[in-house]
């Protein structure tokens, strides 16, 4: 095997593949990545943690067809490292891959690439196309919520679920707090979702990583995997087997108190808020008056610290406390210039959402302090 690249075209592949890789296991082939020539202008790159496989390519001159594995992040740290503009790559009969690059010379161990893993390629499967911008926003804005640590009572994931022939909503909770996001398609059945899929963090993050300079991709769930796919880009993921709970239930679906506010200025004040804030002290209350809306904070080692901004409320004072941090993210997953709160008791969670868009929302549960 042996071919010629673009140090930039390499380098770039290589970065988006790396965060595929596993870099803590057992399987020390799943830190590499298998290279294969694909033609004379070609050559593919495959990555696989087994939950997340990927495909992808870049220009290459080949001299030799063949195919090696090699570790992905030596391969990337050389290829950022050298300062001239073409490499040339070749595997020796030592099972070592040769990277020239001007006047310096590397050898990299290789492992065998028939020790793989397998990664199935359905160019064949149908889905459904969507914008690549609009997936990303929508992943992002509902993905917040996805737990971080390991929670029995959780899922680490987020649900995907058919609203209607032409609408997906993603959700996701920690327990604590709820996001949800609805996306418009052109056809659900396409995409299916059958009863509702959910697909791990590393899963969302990687699609929002993935697919940042394409136009449009093809979505479709087949065989508990979705696969996301472009031209140059092939991304299967393997869908998580827990039930996802009934999210609805705990949405307060009578709402009689409701306030409004500017948005960008809640959000700053918040961040004013937030520096008197720790991992212990991490609350802001909210006091609700007439024409006002009163944020609180206060932490026995730092101060306290006290604003007050003008809103929209009608009603009788109300009082009640939320983790700042989870605040701070629901509102700026909205994009309107007014966020509307809304309630029902000090014991249920609160509702930030856009006033005219019941497609976006975020639930926070209240703090005792």
């Amino acid at each position: 095997m042996k071919f010629h690249a673009d140090r930039e075209q390499l380098l770039k592949t290589l970065q988006k593949v790396v965060g595929i890789t596993d870099k803590k296991t057992t399987m020390p082939i799943l830190s590499h990545v298998l290279l294969e020539t694909l033609g004379p202008n070609r050559t593919a790159v495959f990555a696989t943690d087994l939950n997340l496989s990927l495909r992808t390519h870049f220009e290459a001159s080949v001299e030799q067809e063949g195919k090696l594995c090699v570790s992905a992040r030596k391969l990337l740290e050389l290829a950022r490292e050298v300062s001239v503009d073409g490499l040339s790559l070749e595997l020796l009969a030592n099972q070592r891959l040769a990277i020239q690059a001007g006047r310096s010379y590397f050898e990299l161990t290789t492992l065998a690439p028939e020790d793989f893993p397998h990664i199935a390629i359905h160019d064949d499967v149908s889905g459904v196309q969507v914008s690549a911008p609009e997936l990303r926003a929508a992943l992002s804005r509902a993905s917040y919520a996805i737990p971080v640590d390991e929670d029995p009572f959780s899922v680490p994931g987020l649900y995907w679920h058919a609203l209607d022939g032409k609408r997906v909503r993603m959700v996701s909770s920690d327990g604590h707090r709820l996001a949800y996001e609805e996306l418009a398609l052109d056809s659900v059945e396409a995409l299916g979702v059958g009863k509702g899929v959910t697909i791990p963090r590393k899963g969302v993050q990687e699609m929002i990583r993935m697919f940042e300079k394409e136009e449009s991709v093809n979505v479709v769930v087949h065989e508990s995997r979705l696969i996301v796919a472009s031209d140059a880009l092939f991304l299967s993921i393997q869908l998580l087997e827990e039930e996802f709970p009934d999210y609805e239930l705990i949405i307060p679906q009578e709402r009689p108190h409701h306030l409004t506010v500017h948005r960008e200025g809640l959000f700053l004040a918040l961040k004013r808020m937030a520096v008197l804030t720790d991992q212990t002290w991490r609350h802001v209350r909210f006091i609700m008056r007439d024409g006002e809306l009163e944020l609180e904070t206060g932490n026995p080692e730092l101060g306290t610290a006290r604003e007050r901004l003008d809103v929209q409320y009608k009603g009788d004072e109300f009082t009640v406390a939320f983790n700042i941090r989870y605040v701070l993210d629901a509102i700026h997953a909205l994009e309107s210039d007014a966020v509307r709160l809304e309630w029902l008791d000090e014991f249920h969670g609160a509702i930030f959402c856009e006033p005219d868009n019941p497609g976006r929302l975020g639930l926070v549960m209240p703090m005792m302090v």
